[in-house]
């Protein structure tokens, strides 16, 4: 008995080293805080980190925002600059930036447990303006609160729309005094899970969609306006919200779902830095009767909880004690898209750390059908950026306006919630720690000087707004794009055919077709221009934006099936998703083409069957079955008829799928006993993986 009980006191002992030596989690990414009084802020002071009065030195301490600065490092070249800071700001976990030149900061002031500790909400959505110019904000409006643990802020037209599980909101200020005064609930249903798990994001696409992560926590989610509703269990969505409109996409995202300059989305979670989602979830919904494999592609090498280096001293954590020092809290993965940092990091990604302290770097580079990403060379054992200081704890990264990388860092002692703290620890420790602060930096090369307040697009003549798209900049490419469909002005259609006819720009011809999309205002000979393009983004985007072109003459059917032939992958992938939609018999053979190439992954072929329905799977059974008379073809030929026999199975294509068994076993001419034999074994055990669905089929018993 005393035996056990000096062993329980051991035990309390080594656990009371080890959380003092750190206490700090392992997870994903951001937390918020309540308003301090202002005599607490002003000495510097903070809420104690313990609450029954223990020693608190071995733990790291708070340092103010000039010290904080101090403490870290960026690789050479480039410097960091505090723009923001408490009072100004606290807890923030997102931003995003107006047309108006105003800076929007959702703050999670009531992470981790409430203001009381019990769901009381605090979150908050800040305006910040810098009004002497000088590059750093000077005056911050509390623009909403009492916002149940917000995790994303859009700039939408005259205000801004929220996320804030269950709802997606949208708020404005209807009589100027800078506090919103009108909220409207647009989409709702999302589940109020773990608030490291909620739904968040809102990015815009080129396709003039808003697409949104899921955080992981899913839902049954239903439009207001139109009643629309989708179950984004294990999916992300995207959005229109001024029709209000929705659709489940793949995913699914645990906090920050982007998009490169061309319009490939990633995501990821807190022990898989980046993912990138290859097949769109409509195209996979079209054809219930095929599920590829996969749908996401880890583009990470290596993949998973990689190595991560921080600066700041290893605390020891709650739980995942193995996972030190590689990533645990992997979030709000960001392509660079701008030109300002210099060439070398044109599409890289930065990815967030908080657990560690860090912003991680990646060079995102094509792999067939998708990509891979890795370190830069001189970065295989270091960061680009990381701090000394055990506080820092970047949740969001962003390319801002002026071309510099911001970070929002909320600035928290503990970021594990406490689900997975042990309940001892919860009641000596003030997981609120730090909610008084709050920091955000940007990250641009040495001795340059950038206004951090963005250009007034809000400003500009539709004219004006048509050249923007020439910016090398994505968020003014795509803010102007938004601007040019919101104000619908007819006198944009001749300037954005004049871009996408002469700009010498891939990227502004992109954008330009976009919105040209967006205003229904492309024509057939601009789209058969796009579908010729000499660069392969705009091609695949034009492939995508012909969907909903068919009937517009014979020459983009045309055109769409030569492409089967493009030497980009990217392309090629999003003609076989594309052809499901065209009528025109000929598309059969487009597709056969494309499902047979040998490539480096097979989303190629995934993508072609998802394309399969009952009016085209004959003509692309025969052209399959035609292929596998070349030897060399034959193996590659045996796996697609199998998956295309299931899919005929499932269409209850009985006839089809008796006349292609009976193609596949009956003699040939031309071959000796022995070769017929190995054929007919290839073929049967090539078809026993989908003998089940054939089967079915053949049973009389279930017609």
């Amino acid at each position: 008995m005393r035996r056990a009980a000096r062993l329980g006191l051991l035990g309390n002992v080594l656990l009371g080293i080890v959380l003092l030596d750190g206490l700090l989690g392992g997870w994903s990414w951001r937390l918020a805080a309540a308003e301090p009084p202002a005599s607490r802020l002003a000495r510097g002071g903070q809420a104690s980190p313990l609450t029954d009065g223990s020693d608190e030195t071995a733990l790291p301490a708070a340092m103010s925002p000039d010290e904080s600065l101090a403490a870290m490092r960026v690789r050479p070249g480039l410097v960091v600059e505090l723009v923001a800071a408490e009072p100004l700001v606290q807890d923030p976990v997102a931003l995003d930036w107006g047309p108006d030149g105003r800076l929007w900061v959702v703050e999670m002031g009531d992470y981790p447990n409430g203001l009381d500790g019990q769901g009381q909400p605090g979150g908050r959505v800040r305006m910040l303006e810098d009004r002497d110019g000088d590059g750093r904000f000077d005056h911050s409006t509390v623009f909403l609160d009492q916002l149940p643990f917000p995790t994303g802020v859009k700039a939408w037209r005259n205000g801004v729309l929220v996320t804030a599980a269950p709802e997606i909101f949208y708020a404005d200020d209807q009589d100027g005094d800078g506090r919103a005064d009108r909220r409207i609930t647009l989409y709702q249903g999302f589940v109020a899970g773990n608030q490291q798990h909620r739904v968040n994001g809102m990015r815009w696409g080129l396709d003039n969609w808003l697409y949104v992560a899921n955080g992981d926590s899913g839902g049954k989610v239903v439009a207001v306006g139109t009643q629309q509703s989708v179950d984004i269990r294990g999916r992300d969505l995207r959005l229109r919200p001024d029709e209000g409109l929705l659709e489940a996409d793949s995913g699914q995202t645990q906090f920050g779902r982007d998009r490169d300059d061309w319009g490939h989305w990633f995501g990821g979670n807190n022990s898989h830095p980046l993912w990138h989602y290859v097949l769109a979830d409509r195209y996979l919904r079209r054809n219930p009767h095929f599920a590829p494999p996969q749908v996401r592609h880890e583009t990470s090498q290596p993949p998973g909880a990689a190595p991560v280096f921080p600066l700041s001293r290893t605390l020891a954590r709650f739980n995942d004690f193995e996972k030190a020092n590689r990533f645990t809290s992997a979030c709000s993965p960001a392509f660079y898209r701008d030109t300002l940092l210099g060439e070398a990091f044109a599409g890289n990604v930065f990815i967030c750390e908080p657990v560690h302290n860090l912003v991680h770097r990646e060079l995102v580079e094509p792999r067939g059908a998708t990509f891979a990403s890795r370190r830069a060379e001189d970065e295989q054992q270091s960061e680009f950026l990381a701090s000394r200081d055990n506080w820092f704890r970047p949740t969001m990264v962003r390319t801002g306006p002026d071309g510099a990388v911001w970070v929002v860092d909320m600035y928290r002692l503990v970021i594990e919630h406490p689900e997975w703290i042990p309940a001892d620890w919860q009641r000596r420790l003030n997981l609120r720690a730090g909610d008084d602060r709050g920091r955000i930096y940007r990250v641009l090369p040495a001795g340059q000087r950038r206004s951090a307040v963005p250009p007034r697009l809000d400003k500009l003549t539709t004219a004006e707004l048509v050249a923007a798209l020439a910016s090398p900049n994505g968020w003014q490419r795509d803010m102007a794009q938004q601007l040019l469909l919101w104000r619908h002005d007819p006198a944009a259609v001749e300037p954005l055919n004049a871009l996408l006819r002469g700009s010498d720009q891939a990227l502004a011809r992109l954008h330009a077709l976009a919105t040209l999309d967006g205003l229904n205002a492309i024509d057939g000979p601009r789209l058969e221009l796009a579908l010729s393009d000499p660069h392969a983004g705009v091609r695949r985007h034009a492939v995508r934006v012909a969907e909903r072109h068919l009937k517009d003459g014979p020459r983009i059917v045309a055109r769409l099936l030569e492409l089967a032939g493009d030497p980009d992958a990217h392309v090629r992938l999003q003609l076989a998703c594309t052809l499901g939609e065209v009528p025109d018999e000929r598309a059969a053979a487009a597709l056969a083409q494309l499902a047979l190439q040998p490539a480096e992954d097979n989303f190629q072929t995934w993508a072609a069957l998802t394309s399969v329905h009952s009016a085209n799977i004959r003509p692309l059974l025969a052209r399959v079955l035609e292929a596998g008379g070349d030897e060399a073809a034959r193996p590659r030929s045996l796996r697609l008829a199998a998956q295309l026999l299931s899919i005929a199975a499932g269409l209850d294509q009985r006839e089809l799928v008796n006349e292609t068994l009976r193609a596949l076993v009956a003699p040939r001419p031309d071959e000796a006993p022995g070769q017929q034999l190995a054929r007919l074994s290839e073929a049967l055990e090539t078809l026993a993986g989908q003998a089940a669905g054939v089967r079915r089929l053949l049973d009389p018993s279930t017609r």
